[in-house]
């Protein structure tokens, strides 16, 4: 159970590499019926897993790959769904850009979309916000290559990037990266950015069909409103939890306290969500857990504190439970 219920439309993405990514379906936990039916909801964590599982076992540079469309599916509307179409009909860059921000949400919960104009370029980021997404690098590079292709794409291939950051860290082999990007690239950045010169904000789309994009966004708002509902309350819920792990075992009353709401409200809203609030502590634990091993800066016992354990000897326990490995294999493996 993916810990805030963030789902993902993969749309067509599956179906177009459905033998490549078969194999791995049961690993993570999914059915084959998500191979036949794009407009099926899929747990953004089993999402993440099955790009991750599918690149282990057969190419590491699957999610570039994918988003680039060099493996036989282009960047199209039918891989983006709705928001696709919408995006690939906007007049210019500046609403194609203001529309994937918006509604990100519609296609993927958990996911954000969002650019600025800094030191005289236009940068555009990219992050999975669900904590309990702990591998994210095919994810990244399916998002930045299919950010790359689109605007290649839809601006004439009159621009090319000044800058690509990626929040992972660097593969052992980037060749795939230097060939396509042909920019400066930076790994174990804050998050993912693609720069582009500022001059692209303003470039006319070469798909741009106005009414068509105008018509498109009323239904497009309307599911951003009914994700964000769900999406806004496990958000808080996790945040919560995450900011009291320290007290060690939290409880439901507490959390309800927290949010300005009474024990028998949160059990329903968390019903209606088919989230259990135990397993939901116990994946944000595992999930937060994770990501602080990683970062070599906090020492064992300061993590086994903010998790609310007792020591540093019952964290490790619990971490090798969790990833059959203790904390400071872990660490020297993933550095």
């Amino acid at each position: 159970m993916s810990r805030l219920k963030h789902t993902v439309y993969a749309e067509a993405l599956l179906q177009w590499h459905g033998d490549l990514f078969r194999p791995y379906l049961a690993k993570v936990g999914l059915d084959e019926s998500v191979l036949e039916c794009p407009d099926v909801a899929i747990p953004l964590r089993q999402y993440n897993g099955l790009l991750e599982a599918a690149a282990q076992g057969s190419d590491p540079n699957l999610g570039l790959r994918m988003g680039l469309g060099l493996l036989g599916a282009r960047v199209s509307n039918s891989l983006l769904g709705g928001v696709g179409n919408a995006v690939r009909s906007a007049p210019d860059v500046r609403a194609m850009l203001d529309c994937a921000s918006r509604y990100i949400v519609v296609h993927a919960q958990g996911s954000e979309v969002n650019w600025r104009l800094h030191a005289g370029r236009l940068e555009i980021s990219y992050q999975v916000t669900d904590p309990s997404v702990s591998q994210r690098r095919q994810d990244a590079e399916f998002a930045v290559g299919t950010l790359y292709a689109m605007l290649r794409e839809l601006t004439g291939e009159c621009f090319a990037p000044l800058r690509v950051d990626f929040a992972h860290p660097q593969p052992a082999d980037i060749s795939l990266h230097r060939e396509v990007f042909a920019c400066p690239l930076r790994f174990g950045q804050p998050t993912n950015v693609i720069a582009w010169p500022r001059k692209i904000l303003d470039a006319p789309l070469t798909t741009a069909d106005p009414r068509l994009h105008r018509a498109l966004l009323p239904g497009l708002e309307a599911e951003r409103r009914q994700r964000l509902a769900d999406t806004e309350l496990t958000t808080r819920i996790g945040l919560v939890i995450e900011a009291n792990l320290s007290d060690g075992n939290i409880g439901i009353e507490q959390v309800a306290r927290h949010l300005c709401m009474s024990k028998r409200t949160l059990q329903r809203r968390l019903h209606e969500l088919e989230v259990e609030f135990v397993e939901l502590v116990a994946e944000i634990r595992q999930a937060l857990a994770i990501e602080l091993v990683r970062q070599p800066s906090n020492g064992l016992t300061e993590i086994a504190q903010q998790l609310g354990y007792t020591g540093a000897s019952a964290f490790s326990r619990a971490f090798r439970r969790w990833t059959g490995m203790t904390p400071s294999v872990f660490r020297q493996q993933k550095s």
